[in-house]
């Protein structure tokens, strides 16, 4: 009878042990599939974002050149014949947004309308090429500029704008569904804990010769569930981090301020590099964030003493001032990081340097609704000062 009752006793444990082990790599795989989902929407967004830029940025490039020739400035045959260099460039920025797949069908229509416009806005300035160029007929150049071109690029240009803040909220909505995905795991994962830890005192009441082994098995669970734990935290750390430069993104920022908005009193700053895009057009994308990387590790050294850091978007910098922190203290450290963030960096054996624009806004209770709001009216106020000749620091006037 005593051989049979421990063989009872044995058989209940290897249950609970096996139901520990399903639920370790039930929530493995779990964490997993959202890791992976996160580094995928990252990357997407990122290849979007990337694509979408470029493509408005040399449709400005062939816009101007267009505006170049309507104009007569320079020779017109050259000019016309550098619109193919770029339109080969914008297609080459097509095919990259083309080849991501999970976009949104609004994203789509909306990127297809653009590119529709981009193609007829070509075929309208190649109709340029021939005679109304040649006749040297500057009238006729700036009809079809103002009346033809012109419209094409207005509206090619707001549908890219309109498709990169379909594709910034389709990435917040996924972002915000693997949040609640790791939310609902971890209650899942809890309750299970809870039933497996109720089945393995029930069985412990059936089999006390065999408790020593039950907290044996006990010390073996609490293991398991500290690396959940541990797992869950990288997970969370995932989606409130600029994988790129170690530095929390904005959402972590939307998560930190909203609270201090309606009541606080505190000192923010943002800081942007000047053309920062020259360094990615001369040396390649991997280099530039070689050279982000250097400059945001220098920024933590220098300023995570005094201020928490953010890397809100690309080469955009976000400092929230510790509460110690006064205006006019805030006013020189903002010096301090321009400083540093305009001084020569070597980076893969070149050195590098660009100036750089900031806004500091010494923000009272109540000023704005949400931390959007903050942000838009810095970048409004450094936007300024780059418009201005950059290299400069403004102060938010507070309204």
């Amino acid at each position: 009878m005593a051989k049979a009752s421990s063989k009872k006793g044995s058989g209940g444990y290897v249950f609970a042990a096996i139901l520990i082990a399903v639920i370790y790599i039930i929530n493995t795989l779990l964490v997993e599939n959202i890791y992976s989902s996160n580094m995928k929407t990252s990357k997407t967004t990122s290849t979007c974002m990337n694509s979408l830029n470029r493509i408005h940025s040399y449709l400005s490039e062939l816009n101007q050149n267009s505006l170049s020739i309507a104009a007569g400035v320079g020779s017109p045959m050259a000019l016309i014949a550098q619109t193919d260099g770029l339109y080969a460039n914008i297609q080459d920025a097509e095919a990259q947004f083309e080849s991501v797949e999970g976009v949104s069908p609004e994203v789509t229509k909306r990127y297809s309308y653009a590119k529709a416009m981009i193609d007829t806005y070509k075929r309208t300035l190649d109709g340029l090429g021939t005679g109304t160029v040649m006749s040297g007929d500057k009238d006729a150049m700036s009809d079809v500029m103002n009346f033809e071109l012109y419209p094409l690029q207005v509206t090619a240009s707001e549908m890219l704008t309109s498709t990169i803040d379909i594709v910034n909220m389709d990435t917040a909505k996924l972002n915000a569904k693997n949040t609640a995905k790791s939310y609902l795991l971890m209650t899942i994962m809890m309750i299970i804990a809870i039933l497996a830890e109720l089945a393995v005192w029930l069985f412990a009441r059936r089999a006390k010769k065999a408790r020593q082994e039950l907290e044996e098995r006990e010390m073996k669970l609490a293991e398991v569930d500290a690396k959940l734990k541990n797992t869950r935290q990288k997970a969370s750390d995932l989606a409130v981090m600029n994988v790129l430069t170690g530095m929390k993104n904005r959402y972590a920022l939307d998560n930190d301020l909203s609270d201090r908005l309606e009541s606080g009193r505190f000192q923010i700053a943002v800081f942007d590099m000047d053309n920062f895009r020259s360094i990615n057009d001369t040396y390649g994308y991997d280099f530039g964030d070689e050279y982000l990387a250097a400059v945001s590790e220098r920024l933590k050294q220098e300023f995570s003493d005094v201020a928490e850091i953010y890397n809100i978007t690309g080469n955009e910098f976000c400092f929230v001032f510790n509460k110690n922190i006064s205006e006019s203290q805030a006013t020189g450290i903002a010096q301090n990081i321009q400083r540093v963030m305009s001084s020569p960096y070597e980076v893969l054996n070149l050195t590098v340097q660009l100036p750089c624009s900031g806004a500091v806004y010494h923000y009272l209770p109540g000023d704005c609704l949400n931390v959007n709001s903050v942000l838009v009216k810095l970048d409004t106020a450094m936007r300024n000062a780059k418009m201005n000749g950059g290299n400069m620091i403004t102060t938010v006037m507070n309204i």
